[in-house]
């Protein structure tokens, strides 16, 4: 009698995790194919995508906004820096808060950034700088 539970715990095929087809080849397996392993991942990692965007959707939308109202001001790509008035930039929905990095600088000063441009609140102007390789800490 055991042998006869045994095989017919062996005759129950597992099935595939992604569509349901019956599983053949080694003990173990969890798709029948490639397709579905990566359809089942890619479900899996879309969904905690939505559920990290529908958790920070401010602070990504902000980010984003952001970095274009930085893109339209025409910043030159030579690593100079220019100065804007914080206020023009608050009336254009920039928030000075949301950024992608942070550096404090040699001279203890806190630069914000959004990708390759950089920016130093000075009173009620905005520092900013463009630059394409690393930061340069001593500006």
């Amino acid at each position: 009698m055991t042998m006869t539970a045994a095989t017919e715990q062996k005759q129950e095929k597992p099935t595939c995790n992604y569509c349901g087809k019956q599983l053949y080849g080694r003990e173990g397996k969890k798709y029948c194919n490639v397709d579905c392993k990566n359809n089942y991942n890619s479900r899996i990692r879309s969904g905690l995508r939505a559920k990290e965007t529908a958790f920070f959707p401010k602070a990504f939308d902000q980010i984003k906004l952001n970095y274009r109202i930085l893109v339209n001001q025409n910043i030159a790509e030579n690593q100079r820096i220019i100065f804007l008035e914080g206020k023009t930039l608050k009336q254009l929905g920039f928030d000075p808060e949301f950024c992608t990095n942070a550096y404090v600088d040699y001279s203890n000063r806190l630069w914000r950034s959004c990708n390759n441009y950089y920016w130093l609140q000075e009173g009620d102007n905005i520092k900013v700088l463009h630059q394409t390789g690393p930061f340069n800490r001593n500006q």
